[in-house]
This record gives C-alpha cells, structure tokens and sequence, in this order.
C-alpha cells in the first residue's frame, strides 16, 4: 500500500488533502451551529445523498458549491491567502493602434 502511495503524484495529494480540510470546516461549521448533513441538504435543496457523498473527501467542490454552502451555512468555509512573495513588474504603457 507504502508503495502505491509513493506513486502518486504530489498535485493529486495536495487535491485530496485540500478536498479534506473543505470536508473538516464544513463538518466543524455544522458542529458548532448544532446541525447535521441533512439540515446542510434541506438548506440547500440537495438530497441527503448528494451532501454524503461531497461529506466522504473526494469530491471536487467548485466555487459555486462552496459559495452555495456558505451562505446556507451563513459562515466562511475559505480563506484565501498565499505567504509568497510574487514578483512586481514594472509594465511600460503600451499603445494600441488605431484601426
């Protein structure tokens, strides 16, 4: 299993770790306000086995079902933010030509 693992390529991984820290704010959202995935499926017009099946770590959540989840959840799922420092480019103006 070590070996199998080993093979698979660390863009995958980091998918499926981000997937799983989603799974994990959404679970602790539902704690905190006393909720259960199915109160999370009513809010949002899903069905139970939709919301099981986004709850289990692998699926691939798009912008809009996150956007949709946190305002059924009326709380943040995301935090965007990068500690890199991203270099400046100074851009001389450019001149667009007339037709």
């Amino acid at each position: 299993m070590e070996k199998r693992r080993e093979l698979v390529k660390p863009e995958a991984r980091a998918k499926v770790a981000m997937s799983f820290r989603i799974v994990d704010r959404i679970h602790d959202i539902l704690e905190e306000k006393g909720l259960k995935q199915k109160d999370l499926a009513k809010r949002m017009g899903k069905s139970e086995a939709e919301i099981s099946k986004w709850m289990r770590g692998t699926h691939n959540f798009t912008i809009d079902t996150l956007v949709a989840i946190e305002e059924a959840l009326k709380a943040p799922i995301l935090q965007v933010y990068h500690d890199k420092k991203y270099p400046t480019y100074d851009l001389e103006p450019t001149m667009v030509a007339e037709p």
